[in-house]
């Protein structure tokens, strides 16, 4: 059987590293990166550290833009799918690389989508509105979660295409450990254990409005005048060009984006996270370390009732009060296997040859 991968960023690559190798041993498998992530520190320096063989299509995606960017990616999709005719399709995530579904769905091919039935429930997100998309298009749908599939199910998507796989986050960190540990991203930036808070923000929303960045900046400010803590901010390019003409001050450490070990490390060992990731929750709940999700809405609710999470919207005072509340608590979280067992990668090889056929 000839399955095709599609994937365009950071996230998706680190979660499909493990599941990437096994579609190879079982299946005719076409690799296609629609290079969302245009810059060498967001695609390729993960194929490099992760292990992972050159895509089959590396589509180079016109971004800048929502419309040039979905437009090639639909187009350049199709035709790299009415080429091969593969019998399914695999996405995972709610990027705009996912939205290929839609020229699969065209052409009658099956589609798997992993990390399906995520809902924020926020009609404003492009993410959201391209989860509802890839999902109602999906042959086969794997949740991580419970919840996830319980979203699914209420939406009139019929169990019987539904299978809840675990979150593959889990097997990609317990394999690279050894790698992420050895690390020297600490040493490199004159850092100890649990003395930085560190941060990401790049969403849209987030820091394409001046005065919601503005807004994070001053949170930032806050904490660290609380806290006295370097803040170490690994600088998403998107983000980059929108703070040329705002003055950071020297506490704020801007870095260039690191590769996973490095930055897995910074994980592992911050005082606190800071950030408006939806994947970098669930690392931290792994690490037991305390996160405040800078946004109004999250679709991932089961870190929130593990209690290593918390929404704090983008007021500085409100900021300031999350970061106090999720430091101030005992760690007694820990990461439940019902979430990821570290076996999703055989599951998902498992689900394929036993659906498509």
């Amino acid at each position: 059987m000839k399955i095709m991968s599609i994937f365009g960023t950071r996230p998706e690559i680190i979660r499909l590293s493990r599941i990437l190798p096994l579609l190879d041993e079982n299946f005719e498998h076409v690799m296609v990166n629609t290079n969302q992530n245009f810059t060498p520190e967001l695609s390729s320096l993960f194929f490099k550290e992760l292990k992972l063989r050159p895509a089959d299509y590396d589509l180079k995606v016109k971004t800048g833009n929502f419309g040039n960017e979905v437009s090639d990616i639909l187009k350049k999709t199709s035709k790299v799918i009415e080429n091969e005719n593969p019998e399914c399709l695999l996405i995972l995530g709610d990027t705009n690389s996912g939205l290929s579904c839609i020229p699969a769905a065209h052409q009658g091919i099956k589609i798997v989508h992993l990390e399906a039935g995520m809902r924020s429930y926020n009609p404003l997100s492009s993410e959201e509105k391209n989860r509802v998309v890839i999902d109602h298009l999906s042959t086969v749908l794997l949740p991580y979660t419970q919840y996830s599939r319980e979203n699914l199910i209420r939406e009139n998507i019929h169990p019987s295409k539904i299978f809840t796989v675990g979150n593959p986050i889990i097997e990609v960190i317990e394999y690279y450990m050894p790698k992420i540990k050895k690390s020297n991203i600490l040493q490199k930036l004159k850092l100890k254990q649990n003395n930085y808070f560190l941060v990401t923000a790049h969403r849209g929303e987030n820091v394409d409005n001046i005065k919601s960045l503005k807004n994070i900046l001053c949170g930032l400010e806050k904490i660290y005048k609380k806290f006295g803590k370097i803040i170490i901010y690994p600088i998403h390019p998107r983000t980059m060009s929108k703070i040329k003409n705002i003055k950071i001050p020297n506490y704020i450490k801007l870095i260039d984006p690191l590769g996973f070990f490095d930055f897995t490390n910074l994980e592992k060992n911050a005082f606190c996270v800071l950030t408006d990731s939806g994947t970098i929750p669930e690392e931290m709940l792994y690490f037991q370390k305390p996160c405040v999700t800078i946004r109004d809405y999250n679709e991932r609710p089961e870190m929130i009732e593990a209690g290593s999470n918390i929404l704090s919207g983008l007021n500085p005072e409100k900021i300031l009060n999350s970061t106090e509340s999720i430091v101030s608590g005992k760690i007694d979280w820990k990461w439940n296997p019902a979430l990821g067992d570290g076996k999703t990668s055989r599951k998902v090889i498992n689900i394929l040859h036993g659906k498509m056929y």
